[in-house]
Order: C-alpha cells, then sequence, then structure tokens
C-alpha cells in the first residue's frame, strides 16, 4: 500500500514507509538521499523505533489536500478527513473537497460538506480524471491514471494534456522541462506534475515546500514559577541601584589584627609527606601450550563446527503446525492497515447503497482489497489457535473442538 517514492523530493532509494494512515514513504536519514531534505533521523533512532510514523500520523494532525492548511483528525468533530479509498492516503476539510468534488453547484456542495461532517464517506477528486470524469481501469492501460504529485488531479493516460510531457524538448526558443515520469508508482500509474505547478530547474520537480509536519502538541512551556510540578514564589531580579540602602548605625564594627611572625612561621613550615614504597609488579605468563596439544584443539574444532548444519539447527526450532505454513509470507498487520481497508469497504458499500456504480465503487475498495482482508482473518485464525494456550490457560482442550469434557477429566484428577 505505501508510497514508492519518498512524499518529500519525489524520488526513490532507501526509503521507509509510515506505517499511519497518510500511506506515505520518505528518506529518514540525512544519508539517505544527496539532494533530499529528509526527515533528519538517526540510523539509531530508526533501529530504536519499533514502528515508525511521520509527524502527521503520529499526532493525527493532517494537511489538507487541497489547501495545505493543517487540521486534527481526532477533534471531535475532526477538521479534515481522510479520502475513502485504501489506496489514497489524503485528508480535506469538508468544504474543500465538496467545492472540488461539486464545483458548479453550490447548494449541493454545502448540503454534502455537512454530510461529511456528520461521518458520510467519499471519495476524493484524485479517483476521476479531470478530462472525462470517469474512473480508472488499471487493467487497460489506457485507462491508468496519471496523478499529480502536489494537488488532487488526474488524468487517463489518453486523456493526458500535451504540455505534460515525458521528456524535455524546446519549442521555439522556449526550453520545456518533463513533467511525467512512468514506472515509479504502484499500479503502474504516472508520475505528473500538472501545468498548475513550476518546475525547478535544479531539481526538475515542482516546489518542494509543500508538506507541513505539525509541532508537538504537548510541549507547552512551563511558566517560571512552576518547578518540578511544586508552586513556588516568583523571583523579581532587581538592578543593584534599585536595592535600598541599609542603615549602619547600629551595626559594630570588628577589626583584627595578625602579628606578622605568625604568618612568616606558617609560610616556613613544611609539611611531612608520607611517599609510598614502589613495589615490584610480578609479571605473569600464561602457559605455553605445545604444539601437539594445539592441533588437537585445532582439530577438534574444525570437527565440532563441520558437524552442525543448518538443518540440525532447524529440526531444533519446533514451530506449531497450524502457524508454520503462513510464516514464510507473514506480513506485518498494524492496526492503521486494517482501519483503512476496512473504512474502503464500508466507503463502497455506502457508494452502493445510495446509486452508485460498480466502477466507482472499486475505485474506493478494488478487489485485492477483499482478498487482503480474507487473507489476514485467516492468518488471525491460525494465530489464535497458537496462543490459545496463553490466553485461556493450560487446558486439555484442543480451544474450539473439545475432544473431552472438563467434568469427565477431573475423575482423573
Amino acid at each position: 500500500m505505501a508510497d514508492l517514492v519518498c512524499a518529500l523530493c519525489d524520488n526513490g532509494g532507501e526509503i521507509i514507509s509510515c506505517e499511519g494512515r497518510c500511506l506515505r514513504s520518505f528518506h529518514a536519514t540525512n544519508d539517505s538521499s544527496e539532494d533530499c531534505p529528509t526527515l533528519g533521523y538517526s540510523r539509531q533512532q530508526l533501529d530504536a523505533a519499533e514502528v515508525f510514523k511521520c509527524k502527521n500520523c503520529e499526532y493525527g494532525i493532517y494537511q489538507c489536500f487541497a489547501c495545505g492548511r493543517l487540521g486534527s483528525a481526532k477533534t471531535n468533530p475532526p477538521e479534515v478527513f481522510p479520502c475513502a479509498s485504501s489506496t489514497c492516503g489524503h485528508f480535506y476539510h469538508a468544504m474543500c473537497v465538496t467545492q472540488l468534488l461539486f464545483p458548479e453547484n453550490e447548494a449541493k456542495a454545502t448540503e454534502y460538506t455537512a454530510k461529511i461532517a456528520s461521518g458520510a464517506k467519499f471519495a476524493c477528486p484524485l479517483h476521476k480524471c479531470g478530462i472525462c470524469k470517469h474512473g480508472e481501469n488499471k487493467e487497460d492501460r489506457e485507462l491508468q491514471f496519471a496523478v499529480c504529485r502536489r494537488c488532487p488531479k488526474s488524468y487517463h493516460r489518453r486523456c493526458l494534456p500535451r504540455e505534460i510531457v515525458f521528456e524535455d524538448f524546446t519549442e521555439n526558443g522556449q526550453h520545456v522541462f518533463q513533467r511525467a515520469w512512468d514506472d515509479l508508482l504502484p499500479n503502474n500509474r504516472i508520475l505528473i506534475y500538472c501545468l498548475k505547478h513550476d518546475i525547478n530547474p535544479e531539481y526538475r520537480t515542482a516546489t518542494r515546500n509543500h508538506i507541513k509536519f505539525p509541532k508537538d502538541p504537548t510541549a507547552l512551556k512551563k511558566p517560571l514559577n512552576c518547578v518540578n510540578g511544586m508552586n513556588t514564589k516568583t523571583l523579581k531580579i532587581r538592578r543593584l541601584e534599585e536595592l535600598p540602602s541599609a542603615p549602619l548605625s547600629n551595626v559594630k564594627r570588628f577589626s583584627y589584627s595578625v602579628k606578622s611572625s605568625t604568618l612568616s612561621n606558617l609560610r616556613n613550615k613544611r609539611r611531612k609527606v608520607i611517599v609510598p614504597e614502589e613495589k615490584p609488579v610480578v609479571m605473569t605468563k600464561l602457559p605455553e601450550i605445545d604444539s601437539d596439544t594445539e592441533m588437537r584443539m585445532y582439530e577438534f574444532a574444525q570437527k565440532a563446527s563441520a558437524g552442525i548444519t543448518m538443518d540440525d539447527v532447524k529440526k531444533k526450532l519446533v514451530v506449531p503446525s497450524t502457524y508454520a505454513p503462513n510464516l514464510q509470507n507473514a506480513d506485518n498487520i498494524t492496526l492503521e492497515n486494517v482501519e483503512i481497508y476496512v473504512e474502503a469497504v464500508k466507503g463502497a458499500l455506502h457508494m452502493l447503497e445510495n446509486g452508485a456504480s460498480i466502477a466507482d465503487a472499486k475505485s474506493v475498495c478494488p478487489p485485492n482489497v477483499l482478498f487482503q482482508l480474507v487473507k489476514w482473518k485467516l492468518k488471525m485464525n491460525k494465530l489464535s489457535v497458537v496462543l490459545a494456550p496463553f490466553l485461556h490457560g493450560m487446558r486439555y482442550t484442543s480451544y474450539g473442538r473439545h475432544f473431552t469434557k472438563l467434568d469427565k477429566l477431573q475423575l482423573f484428577s
């Protein structure tokens, strides 16, 4: 599901995929790309993180793909809403997306804005061709999408404007930059920058200031009069001139006199320093091994290492039969991935119930989403059998198909 190019620079290479709702990938470390701003993480930080999430997914604050402003998806009601498509990952303000869906019908846009705020699902404009207004057919090459990386605009291959070219050329003395790249996005899609965005000649991409990350909302500055959770008095700092002068009338003055002879005696007095005697360090040697003993040890080590094979190691690692067939193709199942797929199924069902076509429903929930959900369900059923002794206690049952009854077993206990 994750993107195959970096969301910051639109190039591939050593990228890491976010495990959140955005489905984006990034160059995470400074040494992972030469011309990408990257996320600035160190290798140690990435190794320490069990699950990588970008700052947007970590705080639940996402950027509207239409206007570019940040909004929270966790507030009640949310400020931004996700597209229902399982392969999208973009968020929108309700008003922003309805103005794009219904640009010529303000009344319908206002009505649908209220529906989205109430929880209605929607497919963003990225899933309709900007020319013919039809959806994508991944099986037909000419009906595959060319997707802009900066705004919610898509075209079929056959509908792609002629100004969006696959290579540089010069026309009437004016240089035209490449705006389309094949074989970079999943599902055979074309990566494009639509005519709305200028191309940076240095990087040969659109301007790279399109990503906004939120600041940590919990990182609030503590007041100066609160230290370690305890209320203390506020300290006032004043200049020396502002401090009042204290009266000295009742203060007794004392003077001390020290004889010069006493000081000279202290200077001339020598202290005795005891220097410990140096003891000789006893040097020890390791016992010498004759050549015959060394040769026998070498032969023994070679014989022991030759007797260990990978098959012997695998035999020691006993895997439950109910889970062994799935270990070779095990996927990292995260809660966010499951939620995205389930929401896609709900969105497609909602569209069909409201009179949408099957093609429109497929744009939100492709067939592979249903296959993946069934695959995950089967794996979870297999895994639940393996974990049953730990979840339900050690009992002489098959954890679902009881070969014996507990009351009969008590007679033999």
